[in-house]
């Protein structure tokens, strides 16, 4: 799928709270599986000279639909955390993930 490496930089970025949240949790099961997909990612995304690349660069990244889904979640909770925090910015960006999801029909609760 592709998208800005910001909209992706902004996925990453919801997996490892999940992924944190889920170890300090002790849910091994949701931390493994959020760090699996951030993995992935890590090894589809074009570095520059070791740096992510510019956040308006198009960047394709593969994952399970079911990988795409947990990020979906994600998003769709960050939504409602970010806005109650006034942290609009965040928010705006979990909007943008779910609109690059919504599009390729990967954006499902189920």
């Amino acid at each position: 799928m592709s998208m800005s490496a910001r909209v992706w930089a902004g996925m990453d970025a919801g997996v490892d709270n999940v992924v944190a949240v889920a170890a300090h949790q002790g849910d091994e099961t949701v931390a493994e599986f959020g760090h699996a997909i951030r993995r992935a990612g890590w090894d589809q995304v074009p570095w520059v000279n070791g740096e992510w690349p510019p956040f308006d660069q198009i960047i394709s990244i593969r994952l399970t639909a079911e990988q795409w889904r947990f990020i979906a979640a994600d998003a769709r909770k960050g939504v409602d955390d970010y806005e109650s925090l006034g942290d609009h910015a965040s928010a705006q960006l979990c909007h943008d993930a779910l609109a690059v999801l919504e599009a390729a029909g990967l954006a499902d609760e189920s």
